[in-house]
């Protein structure tokens, strides 16, 4: 079996994690050698056509969140200045890559010690899915939860203390991802991104 390596850049450690999570579950045959992570999505568009033409050289992978952009074709027409070699693969997360863990309702539900019913059907439909994610830590059974993953009072934080670390550990041994394609179209079509991939040389 031929290993596939690749480079993959993401906005944040959630983000890094998730990715490197659905390439490995994309194929047994993928792996990440580097993974690009600075700071935000302002890092990534300075870069993304970097990183386009560092393809031709190792498959690439790039995640970014649509956040105030109308679709994932409108931001990718304003952040590409070319072509997308056919070994860059640019995904979107609608709107945030939280939404794609959202998507996994029992999975999630469980995890925060929650109500499935609580979880949205359509997560890519949110407009703010970190918030949802909090609200319902709020709302958990599990102490450890609340204490990670919502803000502490009177803090200028927008996250809990151990956000990504707590979510991280859900994408890595919890999280299902055949079940979170089915509720979100930004997953899937990521997802079928990879599945479908032959790098070209």
């Amino acid at each position: 079996m031929k290993i596939i390596y690749f480079a993959a850049a993401v906005e944040d450690e959630l983000s890094e994690i998730t990715t490197r999570q659905l390439i490995k579950k994309s194929s047994p045959r993928f792996t990440v050698t580097v993974c690009y992570r600075v700071g935000g999505s302002g890092y990534l568009k300075s870069k993304i056509d970097g990183f386009n033409n560092a393809s031709k050289a190792m498959p690439f992978f790039v995640l970014t969140d649509l956040d105030n952009y109308a679709c994932a074709t409108e931001l990718k027409t304003a952040w590409l200045k070319s072509a997308a070699h056919p070994n860059f693969l640019f995904r979107v997360a609608v709107r945030e890559v939280e939404s794609w863990l959202l998507a996994d309702a029992k999975g999630i539900a469980m995890f925060m010690g929650v109500s499935k019913d609580l979880i949205p059907d359509t997560p890519d439909a949110l407009p703010n899915p970190k918030a949802k994610l909090i609200e319902l830590a709020k709302r958990s059974s599990k102490r450890e939860i609340r204490e990670d993953i919502v803000p502490k009072k009177n803090s200028t934080m927008k996250i809990g203390p151990n956000y990504n670390a707590r979510l991280g550990s859900f994408v890595n041994h919890a999280w299902n991802l055949q079940t979170a394609i089915e509720h979100s179209d930004s997953l899937k079509r990521a997802f079928n991104a990879l599945k479908n991939f032959k790098p070209t040389s």
